[in-house]
C-alpha cells in the first residue's frame, strides 16, 4: 500500500475525522462518528425510517437491506476493507440515527462510496459533509478513489459528487450512472469545505445575533435582579421580536406576562438567555435541548471560574453533551 501525500490540506476539523460534531447547513448541529457493532439495532430502524424511494436509490432495491449487509456496516475491525460514519441527533432519551456513509474496499487503491439521509434531513448538506470526512478517512488507510453507482434521477446524490470540488469523472451504464471521483484533496475541493464550514458556522451564529424570539430565564420582579436587568435592556433598546420572561413564580415581570418554564413559551425562542443560580442551570439547558431552541447564554456564577468542581458543571452531567 503506498502512502498518499496531497499538495492540499483539508478543512481542520475541531475534533477529528472519524468523530465529533457536525455544522449543517441551517445552522443547527449533529453527531458524527464511526459505527460499530453495537449499532446493529439502530442502523436497522434508521433504514426501516426510509422513504419508500431512498431504498431503491441506495441499494436498487425497494427492500430493506439483508441483515448480513447492515452487519457489515457496523463492522470497525479493518478500515482497509470497509469503513462507516454515521450522524446522530438525539430523539427524547436516545440517539437515533439520521445518515449513514460508508467505503468498501473495491480494489487496491478504489473504494466503492454510498450514502443515505433521513428524508427530514436532506437539503441540510449531510451527505457533502459526510463525504468530506470518508474521503480524509480513505485517503488515511490508503485509498485514492471513490467509485460509485446511482440513479440518474437521483440528482441530490449526483450534485453531492459533482459540487464536492474533487475531480470526478461520470458514464452512463446500463440506466444507471456510474461515478469515479478521486478523494486526493486539491485546490478546488479544500475551497469548497471551506465555503461549506463558512456558511453553516455563518448560520449557526444567527439566532445569536438576529434572533427574532428571545427568552429570559430567570427574569423577576426585583429591579436588581440580572435576567430583569437583561429584560429591561432589551425591551428598551427596542427589540422588534418576540420577548418572554420565565419564571415559575411570578405571572407578569415588568408589563410582559412570563411563564413557569419554556416548556410551556407559545413559540420556541431562538435565543435564551439563563440567569439563574448554577444549580439550575442544567434543567434549563434540558429544557432548551427538548424545544429544539439553537442558542443560549448563561449568565450565572459557579462553573471554571471557581475551580474544578465548577468546571465539571460547566461541562455537563455524564452522558450529556452541551453544546
Amino acid at each position: 500500500m503506498a502512502a498518499v501525500h496531497p499538495r492540499f490540506v483539508p478543512v481542520p476539523y475541531q475534533d477529528s475525522a472519524e468523530a465529533g460534531r457536525l455544522i449543517l447547513r441551517d445552522g443547527t448541529t449533529a453527531n458524527v462518528r464511526l459505527a460499530h457493532p453495537e449499532d446493529q439495532e439502530l442502523m436497522t430502524a434508521f433504514f426501516r425510517r426510509l422513504s419508500t424511494d431512498s431504498p431503491q436509490r441506495r441499494f436498487f432495491s425497494a427492500a430493506e437491506p439483508a441483515t448480513k449487509l447492515i452487519d457489515s456496516f457496523c463492522d470497525d475491525s479493518d478500515p482497509r476493507e470497509q469503513l462507516c460514519l454515521i450522524v446522530t441527533r438525539d430523539s427524547g432519551n436516545a440517539p437515533r440515527i439520521i445518515a449513514s456513509a460508508n467505503y468498501m474496499a473495491h480494489d487496491e487503491g478504489t473504494a466503492e462510496i454510498a450514502l443515505a439521509v433521513d428524508d427530514a434531513f436532506q437539503g441540510k448538506g449531510i451527505g457533502s459533509l459526510l463525504l468530506e470526512r470518508l474521503a480524509v478517512l480513505a485517503v488515511r488507510n490508503g485509498f485514492r478513489r471513490f467509485w460509485a453507482i446511482t440513479m440518474p434521477d437521483n440528482q441530490q446524490m449526483l450534485d453531492v459528487f459533482y459540487q464536492s470540488g474533487f475531480e470526478c469523472r461520470s458514464q452512463a451504464n446500463d440506466g444507471c450512472v456510474e461515478i469515479d471521483l478521486s478523494v486526493i484533496p486539491n485546490e478546488s475541493s479544500v475551497a469548497r469545505a471551506e465555503f461549506r464550514d463558512r456558511v453553516a458556522t455563518t448560520a449557526s451564529l444567527r439566532p445569536f445575533f438576529q434572533p427574532s424570539c428571545v427568552a429570559i430565564v430567570g427574569a423577576s420582579r426585583s429591579p436588581t435582579n440580572i435576567g430583569t436587568r437583561v429584560l429591561n435592556a432589551i425591551v428598551s433598546a427596542g427589540f422588534r421580536g418576540s420577548v418572554y420572561p420565565v419564571n415559575p413564580k411570578a405571572g407578569v415581570v415588568g408589563s410582559l406576562k412570563a411563564y413557569p418554564s419554556l416548556r410551556e413559551l407559545p413559540e420556541v425562542p431562538d435565543l435564551v438567555i439563563v440567569a439563574v443560580p448554577t444549580s439550575a442551570v442544567g434543567k434549563v439547558i434540558d429544557d432548551c435541548a427538548s424545544r429544539g431552541v439553537r442558542a443560549a447564554i448563561v449568565i450565572s456564577a459557579g462553573f471554571a471560574v471557581v475551580g474544578g468542581e465548577g468546571r465539571k458543571g460547566q461541562q455537563g452531567r455524564p452522558g450529556k453533551r452541551r453544546g
